[in-house]
C-alpha cells in the first residue's frame, strides 16, 4: 500500500442540521460492508464526508444526550499499522490541544471490527474554502478582507498554541478551517501533525517521520514538497498560513494553481512562489499587506516570519490600522466628481486613467474645459473637499474603465481620529496648500 502523504482534495464539510429520520441511520449491513464501528452508546448516521484517511459521520451519544461527530479510519487502512497508529496519534494529539479554536475530542476507541474511531464536537458551519467562494465575498471586497482577516487571526491563535505544545500541523488550508456561527472558528484535521518536542509510540512516529511530500500541494512550503521531515518545523506552518492569507486577499494560490498537484510540487521544490503583487494586480493591494504576505510565503524558511505570533502581530496591526477600503468602478466617460459640488469623499485610483479639468469662464475662456492633469494608478483626488468641506475645485472623469478605493469622512474619522488634534493639523496643512494654489493660479492669470 502506498504511503504517499500528499492530501487529496477535501470535501466541503457543511454541518447545518442533524439527520433525524431512521432512513439516515447506518444499517447493520452498511456497517459490516463499510467497516463502520457500531458501539452501543452511539447512534451513527450516514457518512457526511471524508479526508485523507478518515471518514466523518454525524452521531448521537445516547449516554450524554448530545450530538457528536465520529471520525473513523477507512477500513482498508485500518489493516495497516502505519495508518492505524497514525490515526490514533491524531486523536491523542488533538485531544491534548485544549484551545477554543481547536475542536475538542470526547472519546477514542477501537470498534469490534478493529476499526479505530474517535468522537469530537459536532461543528455546525462551513469550511473557509466554501466561505471564500460565496458570491457576496469576491476577491478585493471589504466583506472578504475584513471577515477573512478576523478568521485568520483566530486560526493563528490555535496554531500558536499548538506550536507552544510542540505540535506542527503540516496541512494548513481553507478546507481544514471550519467557520461556525457566533464567531466560532476551528482549525481541523491534525492527521498529518508532527511532534517536535516529544516522541509518541513507534508506529505513530514512523508515520510522522515518513519521507515524501506532506500536506496539500497548493499550500505546501518548499521544504514540505522536498519531503525531508527533519526540515519541517513551525515555519512550514507559517508558509501554510501565508498561503491561506494569499488566497483570502487575491483568490489565487502562491504557485498559480490548485488543481495540478504535480505542477504545484514542482514549483514548490523550485521555490517558484508568485509574488502577491502579481496575483492581486487588479485588486489594489495595500503595500503593507503585500509585505506581510510576501514574507509569510518566502520560499526559504529563514526569510519567513519565524513564528506564528510574529505573523499574527503584523496582521493585527494592519487590521487595527483600518487600511482596507471599499472599491468603486466607473465606466469610461463617467463624471466621478463635479466642480463646485460639496463632497465628503476622496478617491485613489487602482487601475485605469482619469482626467481632471476645470471650466474656464469669461471672455477668453467661453466655458471651455481646461485639462489640469491625467491621473493613473496610485493618484488621489477629492481629498481637499473631504478635508475642508469646501466645493470641489475641479471635475474628474473616467478616461478608461476605472477602479478606485473610496475614503469617506466617517471612515477617515474612525480610522484616523480626524476629529482630534491630528485632524486639526491635517486640515491646517490642507488649507495652506489650497491658499498657496489659489495665489499661484491668480498670479498666472494676471500675467
Amino acid at each position: 500500500m502506498s504511503k504517499e502523504r500528499v492530501s487529496p482534495p477535501q470535501p466541503v464539510y457543511v454541518i447545518e442540521s442533524i439527520p433525524a429520520g431512521g432512513d439516515n441511520d447506518v444499517t447493520p449491513e452498511e456497517a459490516h460492508a463499510e467497516g463502520i464501528p457500531t458501539p452501543e452508546h452511539l447512534r451513527i448516521f450516514k457518512e457526511l464526508g471524508r479526508g485523507g484517511m478518515g471518514r466523518i459521520h454525524p452521531a448521537t451519544d445516547r449516554n450524554l444526550l448530545r450530538h457528536v461527530a465520529l471520525k473513523r479510519l477507512d477500513k482498508e487502512m485500518a489493516r495497516e499499522p502505519f495508518y492505524r497508529d497514525g490515526f490514533i496519534a491524531e486523536a491523542q494529539i488533538t485531544g491534548q490541544l485544549e484551545h477554543p479554536n481547536i475542536v475538542p475530542v470526547h472519546e477514542l476507541a477501537i470498534g469490534d471490527n478493529g476499526v479505530p474511531y474517535f468522537t469530537m464536537k459536532l461543528v455546525r458551519g462551513m469550511n473557509l474554502d466554501r466561505w471564500l467562494r460565496h458570491p457576496s465575498r469576491p476577491p478585493g471586497s471589504s466583506e472578504r478582507l475584513e471577515g477573512g482577516l478576523e478568521i485568520f487571526l483566530k486560526v493563528c491563535d490555535a496554531l500558536a498554541y499548538a506550536h507552544h505544545r510542540g505540535v506542527i500541523h503540516r496541512d494548513i488550508k481553507p478546507e481544514n478551517i471550519m467557520v461556525a456561527g457566533f464567531g466560532q472558528v476551528y482549525l481541523m484535521d491534525w492527521g498529518l501533525a508532527r511532534l517536535t518536542k516529544t516522541q509518541p509510540a513507534s508506529g505513530a512516529m514512523s508515520q510522522m517521520n515518513a519521507p515524501g511530500p506532506v500536506g496539500t500541494a497548493s499550500y505546501m512550503a518548499p521544504e514540505q514538497a522536498r519531503g525531508n521531515p527533519a526540515e519541517m518545523d513551525e515555519r512550514s506552518d507559517v508558509f501554510g498560513l501565508g498561503a491561506v492569507l494569499y488566497e483570502i486577499v487575491s483568490g489565487r494560490h502562491p504557485y498559480g494553481t490548485s488543481h495540478d498537484v504535480e505542477l504545484c510540487l514542482k514549483r514548490a521544490v523550485e521555490n517558484q512562489v508568485i509574488p502577491i503583487a502579481e496575483a492581486a494586480r487588479d485588486i489594489g493591494l495595500s503595500t503593507r499587506l503585500e509585505r506581510i504576505i510576501d514574507r509569510a510565503v518566502a520560499p526559504r524558511p529563514e526569510d519567513r516570519y519565524q513564528s506564528v505570533l510574529e505573523l499574527q502581530a503584523d496582521v493585527r496591526r494592519f487590521v487595527r490600522g483600518g487600511l482596507h477600503l471599499p472599491r468603486q468602478v466607473f465606466e469610461p466617460g463617467t463624471l466621478i466628481v463635479k466642480e463646485g459640488d460639496v463632497g465628503d469623499t476622496a478617491f485613489m485610483i487602482i487601475s485605469g486613467r482619469c482626467r481632471a479639468f476645470r471650466t474656464v469662464s469669461g471672455a477668453a475662456g467661453g466655458g471651455e474645459q481646461e485639462t489640469l492633469a491625467l491621473m493613473g494608478a496610485g493618484d488621489v483626488f477629492g481629498e481637499m473637499a473631504l478635508l475642508l468641506e469646501e466645493p470641489r475645485a475641479a471635475s474628474v472623469e473616467a478616461v478608461d474603465r476605472v477602479t478606485t478605493l473610496v475614503l469617506d469622512k466617517r471612515t477617515m474619522q474612525d480610522g484616523l481620529g480626524i476629529d482630534g488634534w491630528t485632524g486639526a493639523l491635517v486640515r491646517a496643512l490642507a488649507q495652506r496648500f489650497r491658499d498657496l494654489e489659489a495665489t499661484v493660479r491668480a498670479s498666472g492669470l494676471r500675467r
